[in-house]
């Protein structure tokens, strides 16, 4: 009908620091974007209320009704049940709160119908819908940002395992007398080469009287991953020492997950993989392979870094509203 508003689905894709909202159509276009820093409340119900706020703002300011919003997309770093649309855990983002509802809150505060879905399958859904998998058939995109997880697609199907939560990559033990991890245990992926990870190792070496450009580059603020990757591409060997460090526990989870689950192709995406993909894809390549058994053909399981960028997450969250739209 004339005049009649584009129906949208209306997303989010929640990090450990940062939020992008988004408001998409059928066919994956991304009509209007945000992206904004979580403050240091980490009580599930103001986190909802602002990102409500702002999806509304949105709409409005690219003149679309909230009306016509067929649902809300949500990603998020958690661990979760999503068929009740509970976070079961959520360290980075919740703090210390548990079997947060937060698909009821969504819904509550926003007046529409909403779904939930863990990070790293939400971006595993987008690049199938729109990046590094379309088309393949057994397809892992592995997010490592603030946190280290994986998405497991089967023919285009997500893999949950019993109780929903496969595919926490990061939080399988790589080190058992390795540093501690935010989720009470010792050695995990996560907290070896995770974005924080990184910033540790450096801000401890240089504890310990290394020097290097890192601080020169950090300037007033605190040595981050970004700044860990700069240096290593000018060439600052305590940096380069630390990136190759991280390649080599992120290979050891990767050939871990090829022995296990024999994917076609595993697209690396996340804020380190954005910030370090030029220094650690190669590595990550090399090592991978190493650590591989002579069974596995390493020639034709692709290694890429994912095509979508932050996006893949907003792009998968709004695949599930208009999947279940589609089925209704």
């Amino acid at each position: 009908m004339p005049g009649e508003a584009t129906p949208y689905a209306a997303c989010c894709d929640i990090g450990g620091t940062k939020v992008l909202l988004g408001l998409v159509d059928a066919h994956g276009s991304i009509l209007a974007r945000e992206r904004y820093l979580l403050g240091q409340e980490r009580a599930p119900q103001p986190i909802v209320e602002e990102l409500v706020t702002r999806l509304r703002r949105l709409a409005a300011a690219a003149g679309l009704p909230w009306e016509a919003a067929i649902g809300i997309g949500c990603s998020a770093a958690v661990m979760a049940d999503v068929e009740r649309g509970i976070v079961l855990s959520a360290p980075n983002l919740f703090g210390a709160h548990q079997n947060v509802p937060l698909r009821e809150i969504l819904q509550q505060m926003a007046g529409r119908p909403a779904l939930i879905e863990m990070d790293a399958y939400a971006a595993a859904l987008g690049e199938a819908w729109q990046g590094s998998g379309m088309g393949v058939d057994y397809f892992v995109y592995v997010v490592v940002g603030t946190g280290i997880g994986a998405g497991i697609l089967m023919h285009g199907q997500v893999f949950r395992g019993w109780h929903g939560t496969a595919g926490e990559l990061g939080h399988t033990i790589i080190d058992p007398d390795g540093p501690p991890c935010n989720c009470g245990r010792r050695g995990c992926l996560e907290a070896l080469a995770a974005g924080p990870a990184i910033a540790r190792r450096a801000q401890e070496a240089l504890q310990r009287g290394h020097r290097g450009m890192m601080p020169e580059l950090a300037g007033a603020g605190q040595v981050t991953a970004e700044v860990v990757f700069e240096a290593a591409r000018q060439g600052d060997p305590l940096a380069r020492e630390i990136v190759q460090e991280v390649a080599g526990y992120l290979a050891i989870g990767l050939s871990n997950l090829i022995h296990l689950l024999n994917p076609r192709v595993i697209a690396l995406g996340g804020g380190v993989m954005r910030g370090g993909s030029y220094l650690l894809l190669p590595l990550l390549r090399e090592e991978t392979a190493r650590r591989c058994g002579s069974w596995v053909d390493m020639e034709g399981t692709q290694l890429v870094v994912a095509a979508l960028g932050e996006e893949a997450g907003l792009l998968g969250a709004a695949r599930l509203v208009w999947m279940r739209a589609a089925s209704a």
